[in-house]
């Protein structure tokens, strides 16, 4: 096999019945089922390539699972990741065809060329 060997994961027994029903859940957050499913693959010993593939995700995700539970363990691989970016604002819409969309003073964010609802309104002609 070429490439990197993967590093043994060690994970702790009473962890273990829980990453199963977690990678079962249809209820949990997506990002906790994929967790659980790379790490049970880790530990039945699948390459990170095929395992990245069944995921459907990058090699460096599964990397970084497997330090994350090693660094955290199974509380902060459950953890949602904690953001430093600005929150996503979407603008509301325009009263009407003529107003621009957006909030007057919003420093500067660009509104959408034209509100998704009115399409084909446009004062100019439209699309």
């Amino acid at each position: 096999m070429r490439g990197r060997k993967p590093r043994p994961i060690e994970i702790a027994s009473g962890d273990l019945p829980t990453l199963q029903q977690i990678a079962r859940s249809q209820s949990r957050p997506w990002y906790q089922v994929r967790r659980a499913c790379i790490l049970l693959g880790i530990v039945d010993g699948a390459q990170m390539q095929i395992l990245a593939f069944l995921t459907q995700c990058d090699e460096s995700t599964v990397r970084r699972t497997c330090y994350r539970y090693e660094r955290l363990g199974l509380s902060g691989l459950l953890e949602s990741a904690k953001r430093s970016r600005r929150p996503i604002v979407i603008s509301p819409p325009a009263t009407c065809t003529y107003r621009r969309t957006g909030l007057p003073g919003t420093c500067g964010r660009r509104p959408a060329h034209y509100p998704p609802d009115q399409r084909g309104s446009c004062p100019a002609g439209g699309r």
